[in-house]
């Protein structure tokens, strides 16, 4: 195998390597997974060749490599950790961008294998250094594995395919395709939430996407990564809420309002992750096929100076990238298990970010109304203005304080209308799961109890919601202030059939009606 390095160029190392794996099984050898061995060797003699100095082009340098790559307790291991390096240098790099789904299927006994194969290379050669590269070889073949020195395998064993079962998370993912196409997913979130159409498509296509990279990750799918914008109440926490009840992955809602660039100041970015490990019961594959809701993101992004002068959110903002595209995070765990830390792999997890954003209307509307900059920035009435998906660019979000690297992984934008006084006379009445069926349900369930509420009260609760400027946050607060006493006292009361909320009662000014 030394000679690999005498070959000229990636053509020639590739044939040579493949060459030398079909003498190995004519000679009794075997491997369960030939192109999973082919593609960690042509990735590993890759490395060497092009990071590495050329002192450490030497058979050496991969046994000990071969070594690091072991997996201990299913943590990912060194090896790993360099070639993710390896392609941050080089990303431009074939075999180190493919090195990740490498690192994914590779096993310790696939490694076993390759340490047998080069231990029969090694007995074939009667070179000065075979004895000494023999030996690297058992120190290597333990240093991470504590177990004795094997010789070379030559017995059948078991398929790939029959080593590893599939997760049984991925039968629910195939279920749900089965029975949930995106305009599926809509209708199901239309039964709870009124209006915001434009967002609940955006949704739907994109929890459909990410079923789908789940289930054929060998088609490299693109991950739809989502930005809600919207003012409070508006509906972008319901979305999520209701999406998780159906959806065959863990889903988890993480206020982003406290989190800090320094964690030893405050919360840090890695307990989103930590909550969906926690979510998922601890099953590392279950939590990387994850959905992770960022909420009141928008409170990372005003730029917040040091006395110095440096910038915390640009720090904070830069953490998050790696996170959102897809890398390795070390998650602290906050739990008695031993072990103080996991590594997660992000690259399939879907990032929801959601927030008001306030100010950023105006920065979009100078682009669109009259007068707006821009060679054909279009003409509207600044008073009818309103703002949508369409309008929101990249630009104005880096103007708003986002760095363009983070606007950059978040690929879809979409953008939540304020309710006005109609729909959220609607929202109190019509849904499936209304705030006030909520509570019809529980005089009905407890105490046989109709409760009616006269379109006089219904306005009334409307106009008081409106005027607390919190979305349709503000209707269960303001209902439960209006069934206060009837919720105390109609459990004890004896005979009581209906419930009647009169204008006057739902203005506090006098007592429900009891029938």
């Amino acid at each position: 195998m030394n000679k690999v390095f005498i070959c000229k160029n990636d053509a020639e190392t590739a044939f040579y390597i493949e060459r030398r794996m079909a003498e190995y099984q004519d000679c009794g050898g075997n491997f369960t997974s030939p192109g999973l061995v082919y593609d960690y060797l042509r990735i590993l003699i890759h490395y060497i060749t092009v990071v590495r100095p050329f002192a450490e082009h030497n058979l050496d340098s991969i046994l000990k490599l071969m070594g690091a790559s072991y997996k201990e307790k299913g943590f990912r291991t060194p090896f790993w950790a360099i070639i993710r390096d390896a392609y941050n240098a080089h990303p431009n790099d074939e075999l180190f961008y493919k090195a990740r789904n490498v690192e994914r299927e590779i096993t310790n006994e696939d490694l076993d294998e390759i340490f047998s194969f080069m231990e029969y290379e090694l007995l074939q050669d009667s070179g000065d250094m075979t004895e000494s590269y023999l030996g690297t070889l058992a120190v290597c073949r333990v240093k991470y594995q504590q177990s004795k020195v094997r010789n070379i395998h030559m017995k059948e064993r078991p398929r790939a395919e029959e080593k590893r079962e599939a997760p049984l998370f991925l039968k629910d993912c195939e279920r749900f395709v089965e029975q949930y196409t995106p305009e599926k997913i809509k209708a199901y979130l239309d039964r709870f939430i009124l209006g915001q159409d434009e967002s609940k498509e955006v949704l739907s296509t994109a929890v459909y996407n990410h079923m789908l990279r789940i289930l054929h990750p060998e088609e490299k799918l693109l991950k739809t990564n989502v930005l809600m914008v919207g003012p409070s109440g508006c509906g972008k926490t319901e979305i999520i809420r209701r999406l998780s009840e159906i959806l065959p992955v863990p889903v988890v809602i993480t206020d982003f309002s406290g989190i800090v660039a320094t964690p030893w100041k405050g919360r840090n970015k890695e307990e989103s992750l930590l909550n969906l490990y926690i979510k998922a019961g601890k099953d590392p594959e279950l939590t990387e096929c994850g959905i992770v809701f960022c909420d009141e993101f928008d409170k990372i992004i005003p730029a917040k100076l040091y006395s110095r002068g440096g910038d915390i959110n640009q720090e904070l903002q830069g953490q998050l990238l790696g996170m959102f595209e897809g890398t390795d995070v070390d998650v602290p765990l906050a739990d008695k298990s031993g072990a103080d830390s996991i590594i997660m792999d992000t690259t399939n997890i879907l990032f929801v970010c959601a927030g008001a954003f306030e100010g950023l209307e105006r920065i979009v509307k100078k682009d669109y109304v009259k007068g707006g900059i821009g060679f054909g920035s279009e003409v509207e009435k600044d008073e009818s203005f309103e703002m949508t998906g369409m309008h929101l660019k990249t630009e104005h979000l880096m103007e708003y304080g986002m760095k363009p690297e983070l606007a950059g992984r978040l690929s879809t934008v979409t953008v939540l209308r304020k309710l006005d006084r109609e729909m959220m006379k609607r929202v109190l009445t019509e849904p499936e799961d209304s705030i006030l069926s909520r509570y019809e349900r529980e005089l009905m369930i407890d105490d046989g109890v109709r409760l009616t509420l006269t379109d006089g009260a219904l306005d009334v609760i409307t106009d008081r919601v409106m005027d607390m400027s919190i979305g349709a946050r503000g209707l269960n607060s303001v209902v439960r202030e209006i069934l206060a006493d009837v919720l105390f006292e109609v459990p004890s009361m004896t005979g009581v059939k209906e419930v009647l909320i009169t204008e006057g009662a739902a203005r506090l000014e006098e007592k429900a009606t009891y029938l």
